[in-house]
């Protein structure tokens, strides 16, 4: 037996009702320890589900189950983790489909993922789940609603203040598109800032390269601001003589850390790793 309730088919004050109404019969506050933020906008669900594979998918905290209850409807198999064990036993009687199943467990902490992985992503959480999923070559799709600052940082070009260490690995491992972007009325309770879908599809494994390649950006991006090629040999104790800082030179040039891009980063880690230094 399928759910009664469909989220993606409410009014927004109908859905926004619903959502207090569920959470204040259970006695139940969002918790902002968790970075609770409900989805209480029927278009971002909408949205939100056009970007989902017909593939076995694991979602990161279903909450009441407002993403649940439509992705039941549109993969083949559903696994569901949420830390909260009462929000849990909510989605649980929200959804009643033989196609679902339910964990109450810490997504950073887990590592067996799905093909596709999608989830309303908790703000304090999000690098950690990103990089994880990095990691796990079998995801090969993610969809996620993050907080707009954070999508913008894993767009982000080189030379620009969002730029950095996550920017590079993501990219170098996935197609990366934000693909909407949503006003805090469309949570509850209304977030400071806005929202955003991004979808990652992936086009690289991670290896041992790009292993190498996360070492050298923990490396450097300590000192974001400073000339790469002086933080490089510093930091690896590389001399001016030796053909390894001749490469490196002719690759960094006299850019700032955050100036150089992820691909260029990514040719340096593999000869470096080449040599023994990384």
């Amino acid at each position: 037996m399928g759910s009664y309730i469909r989220p993606d088919e409410m009014s927004r004050r109908g859905l926004l009702s619903w959502t207090i109404s569920i959470l204040r019969e259970h006695g139940l506050r969002p918790r902002r320890k968790l970075s609770q933020n409900f989805i209480v906008d029927p278009r971002l669900i909408r949205d939100f589900i056009s970007h989902v594979n017909h593939a076995e998918t694991t979602e990161i905290g279903c909450g009441l189950g407002t993403l649940t209850i439509p992705l039941s409807r549109v993969v083949p198999r559903l696994i569901c983790i949420e830390i909260d064990e009462k929000l849990l036993g909510i989605a649980v009687k929200n959804l009643n489909t033989s196609n679902t199943l339910f964990i109450n467990a810490d997504a950073t902490k887990y590592t067996v993922f799905s093909r596709q992985v999608v989830g309303n992503i908790p703000y304090h959480v999000t690098s950690n789940i990103l990089v994880s999923i990095a990691r796990s070559n079998n995801v090969e799709r993610v969809v996620f609603t993050l907080q707009k600052d954070v999508a913008e940082r894993l767009v982000a070009k080189p030379g620009s203040k969002q730029y950095g260490r996550i920017t590079i690995l993501l990219n170098t491992l996935f197609n990366i598109e934000i693909t909407g972007i949503y006003g805090p009325s469309s949570f509850y309770p209304e977030p400071k800032v806005g929202h955003a879908i991004i979808t990652l599809t992936r086009r690289r494994v991670f290896n041992q390269d790009v292993f190498a390649l996360e070492k050298l950006t923990r490396l450097l991006f300590t000192q974001r601001r400073r000339i790469a090629l002086r933080v490089l040999t510093k930091s690896l104790g590389i001399g001016e003589d030796s053909e390894i800082y001749m490469y490196a030179r002719e690759l960094l040039g006299d850019k700032r850390v955050y100036e150089v891009s992820g691909e260029v980063y990514a040719t340096l880690a593999r000869r470096l790793r080449e040599n023994g230094l990384l």
